[in-house]
């Protein structure tokens, strides 16, 4: 009894309670995905409401933001996704521990990682503000898309030096606990191999050039011309294969005169003609397609039975993705029988979830190999003051609290993919197919003469939403 309100205690310190602690987190959000798969509409005055307002606030408000953003509800979007900011920062402000981060740490060794306030992993916080300035180019408000685009990219810079010192702090821990070189952390890292392929697709998961691209997009659209070839290079090192992307830095060290470079990138790249060119007549424009694929993966459980001295066998559990994902499929853009053109992708969002799951190993196997033996620990104490119905009794609660960390932003989508083109100033009637899919729907686009638009599609199952903005 003393053991269970010590527990509960730690539980209302860390403010657990109503969070992922003992209900896998996927379960709560993949209602609201089979109603976007549906177009079932969604009360945003009551979705989240107690979650929203847990310790996992941060994830729940991004969720949240996110479906507003894809079916359209751009303010609601708005002040969730400021919401999840606002915690972040002040979270990172902070100058000293609180006694409640005290108690969700001591809560995850009595219970489950769950008991963790979640913050986002470094990814998610990047395209968290690239996200919040696509609301703001919603609303035509560029200098609102250029804060936050330049908060994006600062994010990027930051996530590195947060894993780094996450890794120092994992290694204090290690030898705090003389947990140098376990055999039970081994066991632990040895489940997580299957991850190394798709992560192996990405260097790291704290940049993207899905992010990067957009910033150089953002920059011409405020006629900043340098700062998006600069950013457009960063894109075009990280993802450069994609052969918009090859084009609009040629077409860029072009018009800059930047030509060493530019014979460098002619060398290394067969783009063809330039696409997306710097348009002045009257009677043409540009068209950017945005194509969201899909939903992120989600994390799945994994059990394992670690021996610890004195006290048996104790559950471990731990998240960790299944492969065997396909491969990315374009959207195929018409008008009347010609074909406009198909996207590419340009940032694969499975490999950086699964790039920042297998970052996260390090510190994650440490936390459950102290969890086991504390779980140990606390059987064998069971078992000598109350005997066996003591020692059933905490073993129960071992099989019962045993639950893996399954938090993760899963309405992000599982790729992105980009287009690029000139079409002629007018109203055009586009028709848009995804090849690995029934998705399909018409939508009209007017195109500026010398301007740009944008045209972003977010795939939900066999459903197509689209926004279009004109600038």
């Amino acid at each position: 009894m003393p053991i269970l309100l010590f527990i509960l205690t730690l539980l209302m310190i860390s403010g657990c309670a109503g969070t992922t602690t003992f209900i896998a987190y996927p379960d709560k959000i993949n209602p609201l995905i089979a109603d976007l798969q549906t177009r079932k509409s969604i009360d945003f005055s009551h979705c989240f409401l107690s979650e929203c307002k847990s310790s996992d606030m941060i994830l729940y408000n991004m969720e949240r933001g996110r479906i507003a953003q894809i079916v359209g509800n751009t303010d609601a979007s708005v002040r969730d996704f400021a919401a999840s900011m606002d915690v972040i920062r002040e979270k990172e402000q902070k100058a000293i521990v609180s006694v409640s981060d005290i108690g969700a740490q001591a809560a995850s060794v009595a219970v489950n990682d769950n008991a963790i306030p979640y913050e986002g992993a470094g990814y998610e916080r990047v395209m968290l503000h690239q996200f919040q300035a696509m609301n703001y180019l919603s609303k035509n408000d560029l200098e609102g898309a250029g804060v936050e685009i330049r908060r994006a990219n600062f994010e990027q810079e930051e996530a590195l030096k947060r894993h780094e010192d996450e890794l120092d702090e994992a290694r204090k821990v290690a030898e705090e606990k003389r947990l140098e070189n376990p055999q039970e952390v081994d066991a632990i890292k040895s489940q997580f191999s299957q991850l190394d392929e798709a992560a192996g697709k990405v260097k790291n998961s704290f940049q993207n050039a899905y992010t990067f691209y957009l910033s150089g997009f953002v920059y011409e659209l405020t006629n900043q011309q340098n700062d998006a070839y600069i950013d457009y290079k960063k894109a075009l090192e990280i993802f450069p294969e994609n052969t918009i992307l090859q084009r609009d830095v040629i077409r860029l060290a072009g018009k800059l005169e930047m030509n060493q470079e530019l014979e460098d990138f002619k060398s290394r790249f067969d783009a063809g003609p330039a696409t997306g060119e710097v348009v002045t007549e009257k009677n043409a424009g540009e068209l950017l397609v945005l194509f969201e694929d899909g939903f992120a993966p989600q994390r799945q459980e994994v059990k394992i039975y670690i021996p610890v001295p004195r006290a048996g066998l104790i559950a471990a559990a731990f998240p960790i993705y299944r492969s065997g994902w396909t491969s990315a499929r374009p959207l195929l853009v018409t008008s009347g029988k010609e074909v406009v053109g198909s996207t590419e992708t340009i940032c694969d969002i499975r490999a950086l979830a699964v790039k920042s799951l297998q970052e996260k190993i390090p510190a994650l196997a440490i936390r459950q190999t102290i969890r086991a033996v504390a779980k140990g620990v606390a059987a064998k104490r069971a078992d000598e003051k109350f005997g066996a119905l003591g020692f059933v009794g905490a073993t129960l609660w071992n099989l019962v609290s045993e639950t893996a960390d399954l938090r993760s932003w899963i309405t992000l989508p599982e790729d992105a993919q980009i287009m690029r083109v000139t079409l002629a100033a007018g109203m055009h009637k586009l028709t848009l197919q995804h090849e690995g899919s029934r998705a399909g729907a018409d939508v009209d686009v007017n195109i500026k003469p010398g301007g740009k638009t944008i045209l972003r599609v977010v795939r939900a199952g066999d459903v197509l939403y689209n926004a279009v903005l004109v600038f």
